[in-house]
């Protein structure tokens, strides 16, 4: 027997916060896959030094992102979390070096 969900509503404000949520994930998304391929040129090029500057701003444009949708939100945005917005430059580095 399965127990029945339980459904809850969501205010026209949250569902907001949602969408937008999302806009900032997508928006932030599209350069950091553009940055993993110009590392990758970059990096086949000989030039290291550039490709790490770009791992860095990568990172950070991630942890922004996180950030952004945490004040969307209404959570306080210095949280150890954050650092999770690194991971795309992580995983990168992994495999262009």
């Amino acid at each position: 027997m399965t127990t029945p969900r339980i459904r809850h509503e969501l205010t026209i404000e949250q569902v907001q916060r949602w969408v937008v949520s999302f806009l900032i994930l997508a928006v932030s998304s599209f350069p950091l896959g553009a940055l993993v391929a110009v590392i990758h040129t970059i990096v086949g090029e000989g030039r290291n030094s550039d490709g790490i500057i770009l791992l860095v701003v990568m990172g950070c444009l991630g942890v922004l992102a996180l950030g952004a949708i945490r004040l969307v939100h209404r959570r306080t945005v210095f949280v150890p979390w954050l650092v999770l917005g690194t991971l795309p430059a992580v995983i990168a580095a992994f495999f262009i070096f």
